[in-house]
């Protein structure tokens, strides 16, 4: 078990999008005995959005995770590894076959306390020209984890750091997503508002489906060293996303 440095980049700078090659997502709420046997999901990202998980490799000390915490596993290397947790955890699987990250570490600031309970999920797409946001349902059951080949197709991958400050929420600007994408937030914390009015304060853990790739757009104010995954949807896939009733 060691530390990984996750590559990032400034959040006003777009780069590409498969930073990290991700080919497959899925999103899940576990039981412990619900996890999945780890080699059988290839090399991977596993992202904690709600509960308080324990992760003992081998011999190692144990290590508490919690929401925002990105844990990275490697084929072949995993045989020795226990993920516990007393109740359901929320969590958000992406597969990245080959691939793992560099060592290294980052200290950041600012953390902000989890959302209590399940994480916000939070849909923002185009209606007719005017962004809407409203939470959406998970189209697929949330347990147990399917074999990976059935999880919805991902692009790529990456992820981006910027410190607004804790002296309130950032000024933002109007802006459209870049192409149908989850935001994941892994630390600090947001204020995303759409044309409707709506607007939606994601924490640590809170994911968002970043949909409205044509219209007028949303804009978002930050607050803190904030911290997010993006994890792209493939053409065609994840069709069936309806909100949450």
């Amino acid at each position: 078990m060691r530390q990984i440095l996750l590559p990032y980049r400034d959040a006003r700078d777009k780069g590409p999008y498969d930073v990290i090659p991700a080919s497959r997502f899925w999103l899940a709420r576990l039981r412990a005995d619900e996890m999945p046997v780890l080699p059988a999901l290839g090399s991977h990202l596993l992202v904690v959005l709600s509960g308080r998980i324990e992760l003992s490799v081998g011999r190692c000390p144990a290590t508490e995770l919690g929401p925002g915490d990105v844990v990275c596993f490697a084929v072949g290397a995993v045989d020795d590894v226990r993920l516990t947790w007393p109740d359901d955890a929320w969590l958000f699987f992406v597969s990245t076959p080959e691939w793992v990250p560099e060592p290294g570490l980052v200290q950041t600031g600012s953390h902000h306390d989890p959302r209590p309970g399940p994480p916000l999920l939070t849909w923002i797409y185009d209606d007719d020209g005017r962004s809407r946001s409203e939470p959406f349902r998970w189209p697929y059951p949330l347990g147990p984890v399917p074999p990976v080949d059935t999880w919805p197709a991902s692009i790529g991958a990456f992820v981006t750091r910027r410190d607004y400050g804790l002296e309130g929420y950032a000024p933002g600007v109007w802006h459209n997503g870049p192409r149908r994408q989850f935001g994941i937030t892994l630390n600090g914390s947001a204020e995303n508002e759409t044309g409707d009015g709506t607007i939606t304060r994601p924490v640590t853990g809170d994911v968002a489906l970043i949909d409205d790739v044509t219209g007028a757009g949303h804009v978002t104010r930050g607050h803190g060293d904030r911290w997010m995954m993006f994890v792209t949807v493939a053409p065609g896939h994840l069709g069936a996303l309806t909100p949450q009733a």
